[in-house]
């Protein structure tokens, strides 16, 4: 076959000029592994798979499904025997401790570093280490506010002012508290429920929990304290025995401890509204910029997640697989971020969904932290957890704290060894 027909067949099917000397040779297979299971995302990862593979008859790709607890950890012991995927979907936290590991195939070789501009830059950090890409980055989150409407009508406060500030919460709270004799049967708020996290309000308060280059650790500085302190605060207000009783209620699905019910305001990943869709249609609940100590937003209020497309070392197919995650990373970001409301790396994929909640998302995203962890020490955050457990259960904020420092700063001086 001549090259000015190869290149004619490649452009009739949208192929990606990487994988021109795959359509001369034998059809190969990439197998591609992500966490999508459940009904709601694997409907769409289907779709996006399926058009690459209609468009690139010689290069397929195959598809597997990974619970979300298992992917990393399966993914590297398959880089250890020499059989792990071609393309994998990871926690974008992460990236730059397996690039330092040299588990990943370096992307910039690939040409990655041509897009880069494609992308929000804080999120194309996350796949970046010692000078060159080792991933690209896919979906982000941000996390916001929900809040009960009808709550809030039900304790005399004004649904269309919802809370700003940390006071805010407080005087709130107060007001939309119910109990039945002793056992609460409403919780106003309670700043450890939803999946913000302890390290979340320190970057909400304008902190973090290492220095800029996440190399020192400053688990016990004086924001942390301050954040440990106020947790103790709403903890004492509930009591830790009846906040365990209380959360040992909650369920799944609409049983949740929003849409249940049981408690008025919570901060949640964005991408809950997909939930609320589903499982609670008729819920009247807005949801707003998380509350700040001073009640002004700032590019820290929030912190956003998300995952990064990798390349696993060991690849038989660097180029198909490059091909298949820039296809990912950009044309699947359009079509994931119109069905799955997830936000896109991809900046031109945000355009792809006219929702106005999407949107409010989005504009969200300025306000929003991506940290990229500790490489040294991953783990910390058990250390971190146990410090804020133990003050829950009565320990001195500033011992758990010095406790968690000297542990980690341990962790951090045996990894350098």
């Amino acid at each position: 076959m001549s090259k000015k027909v190869l290149l004619l067949t490649a452009a009739l099917l949208g192929v990606n000029a990487s994988v021109l000397p795959a359509l001369a040779a034998n059809p190969i297979t990439l197998n591609f592994n992500a966490h999508w299971l459940s009904e709601q995302r694997r409907p769409t990862i289907t779709r996006i798979i399926d058009l690459w593979n209609q468009r690139n008859p010689n290069v397929q790709v195959r598809y597997t499904g990974v619970p979300f607890d298992q992917i990393i950890t399966k993914t590297m012991a398959g880089v250890a025997a020499g059989n792990a995927p071609d393309v994998a979907v990871l926690e974008l936290h992460t990236t730059r401790q397996r690039a330092a590991r040299n588990q990943l195939v370096n992307l910039s070789t690939l040409g990655a570093d041509s897009i880069a501009d494609r992308f929000f830059p804080n999120l194309w950090a996350t796949g970046s280490y010692d000078g060159k890409q080792y991933a690209l980055p896919f979906v982000t989150d941000t996390r916001m506010l929900f809040y009960n409407k009808a709550a809030f009508k039900e304790a005399g406060l004004d649904p269309n002012k919802p809370p700003k500030s940390w006071d805010d919460l407080w005087n709130y709270a107060a007001k939309l508290d119910k109990k039945d004799g002793a056992r609460w049967t409403r919780i106003g708020f309670y700043p450890n429920f939803g999946d913000f996290g302890y390290e979340g309000w320190v970057n909400n308060a304008g902190d973090t929990l290492w220095d800029k280059n996440y190399e020192t650790p400053r688990i016990n500085n004086a924001t942390a304290l301050k954040v440990l302190n106020w947790y103790k605060k709403w903890t004492d207000k509930y009591g830790a025995s009846n906040i365990a009783a209380f959360k040992a209620g909650f369920g799944g699905g609409a049983q949740d401890e929003f849409m249940s019910g049981k408690v008025a305001m919570v901060v949640k990943n964005g991408n809950y509204l997909t939930t609320l869709a589903r499982s609670a249609p008729d819920l009247q609940y807005g949801f707003v910029q998380v509350p700040t100590e001073s009640g002004a937003p700032s590019a820290t209020s929030s912190w956003g997640g998300g995952f990064n497309i990798e390349i696993p070392r060991g690849t038989d197919h660097p180029k198909e697989a490059y091909a298949f995650a820039k296809f990912l990373a950009t044309e699947g970001a359009k079509i994931w971020a119109a069905e799955q409301n997830d936000l896109p790396a991809y900046k031109s994929a945000q355009t792809a969904n006219k929702n106005p909640q999407f949107l409010k998302l989005v504009s969200n995203l300025s306000h929003t932290y991506i940290g990229l962890g500790s490489i040294l020490v991953p783990s910390y955050g058990t250390q971190v957890d146990k410090a804020v457990d133990d003050v829950m259960r009565g320990r001195s904020p500033k011992e758990a704290l010095d406790e968690a420092q000297q542990a980690v700063e341990k962790l951090v001086s045996d990894a350098k060894r």
